[in-house]
């Protein structure tokens, strides 16, 4: 998505703003030029083969390859220092290249220029040492193992490199020289290139590669942070409603994205729009096994009427038990019945203790303890036990006037010795 009356694509490559082509077209410094062989970066002149808004990436192609020739007859050659210098929106990343190698005997460097938080400027280096005898001990595979061909990762927030491979004079011997008198070093994006054996013994691996090879750029819209950026006013890059800001890692800068569930650019006003995760092809990114519903910034995913899913989005849905909710109403009712008479139980339980504990207490306090000993004792030759009728009738209906103390007495127990 190009700005409004600026040209969106350079052949068939799509140039989304904040890069394009012509005046009022681009943000500074994503200016593009465009003629018949391509799209290039017009700040470094490379060839663009690719650009991500999502990713913060662009492809392109790297036109240096660092070659030297040391021929048996004594002729050498070399391609020279080629440096590769980018603007400081642009930085090599550090995760989807490598530095390759390509000799027998050959000693190779990727040196970078890059710099500190405090902003001092300072070199990168990063090595491999590739060998082999002769032909035959070159593997026959396309990874670099180190025979024939090695890899070196590349240092982090690199503006600025250059390749330079030359032969070890202690292990580099004529017998190396006379199969493979050429070595080669160049940066590119590691899953663009397989080795191949014959690359060692050739002699135009270089000029068969003069297009150069791919290379990912990291990119920022703006060196400062986010928290620095969001207070700039018209000057912050994020337009779009529904975007976000992201802080990068490779280097200081940010760079923008549309917020989850939503798509587009985020550089422009109205850029993000909803995501219709409904309809191809976007139901193989958002899975839904049931009915799929679109929302703003989002979707459902719901079972239809009569069958369930713990997780339509993933499981399938299986038609649901008629009696499954009598069931679970039924199963609830008795968990509770039961849990109630438990109750009920305990209760019970706890009353009849406590009675005991309460006629022991009364036995104590009333002289039952005393009785007891007399008895045992054979103080106390008879008892006899009245009942309440018994008690009611002597004491006149338990008339107060007939308590011990109270101008009357009764005994409850007679006895004698």
């Amino acid at each position: 998505m190009a700005l409004p009356g600026c040209q969106d694509k350079c052949g068939n490559m799509s140039i989304p703003y904040p890069f394009g082509t012509g005046k009022g077209c681009f943000r500074e410094p994503f200016n593009v030029t465009c003629n018949e062989t391509g799209a290039y970066l017009a700040s470094t002149e490379v060839r663009l083969l690719e650009i991500s808004l999502t990713l913060g990436e662009v492809r392109v192609q790297n036109p240096h390859i660092d070659w030297q020739c040391n021929y048996t007859n004594g002729k050498n050659s070399s391609s020279g220092l080629n440096p590769l210098t980018l603007d400081s929106f642009h930085k090599v990343s550090d995760t989807k290249n490598k530095m390759t190698s390509i000799g027998c005997a050959t000693l190779a460097m990727v040196m970078g220029r890059t710099k500190s938080k405090k902003q001092l400027e300072y070199p990168t280096a990063n090595t491999c040492f590739s060998f082999c005898i002769d032909a035959s001990s070159v593997d026959d595979v396309t990874e670099c193992s180190g025979l024939g061909c090695c890899q070196a990762p590349v240092s982090g927030n690199v503006s600025a490199f250059i390749t330079v491979s030359l032969p070890v004079p202690d292990l580099y011997n004529t017998t190396i020289q006379s199969f493979s008198p050429c070595s080669y070093s160049f940066v590119s994006e590691k899953d663009s290139f397989k080795f191949d054996r014959s690359y060692v013994n050739s002699t135009s691996f270089a000029s068969t590669h003069t297009d150069g090879v791919p290379l990912v750029l990291d990119w920022v819209v703006g060196n400062g942070s986010c928290s620095e950026a969001t207070k700039m006013g018209s000057q912050y890059a994020c337009q779009a409603m529904n975007s976000e800001c992201i802080d990068v890692s490779n280097g200081p800068g940010y760079r923008c994205n549309c917020s989850q569930g939503y798509e587009g650019n985020p550089y422009l006003q109205g850029g993000c729009q909803d995501i219709n995760e409904c309809v191809p092809p976007n139901q193989s990114l958002y899975p839904c096994k049931g009915n799929c519903m679109n929302t703003e910034g989002s979707y459902n995913c719901l079972c239809p009427s009569g069958f369930r899913s713990d997780d339509p989005k993933s499981i399938p849905c299986v038609r649901a038990d008629p009696n499954k909710t009598l069931k679970i109403i039924l199963g609830i009712s008795a968990s509770i019945i039961f849990l109630m008479v438990c109750i009920f139980a305990l209760r019970a339980e706890y009353q009849k203790k406590k009675l005991a504990k309460e006629k022991e207490r009364f036995f104590h306090q009333n002289g039952g303890q005393i009785l007891y000993h007399q008895i045992m004792s054979k103080q106390v030759d008879t008892l006899k036990i009245f009942t309440q009728e018994d008690l009611k009738k002597a004491t006149n209906d338990f008339d107060e006037s007939r308590e011990v103390g109270k101008g009357g007495s009764w005994h409850c127990l007679q006895g004698h010795s």
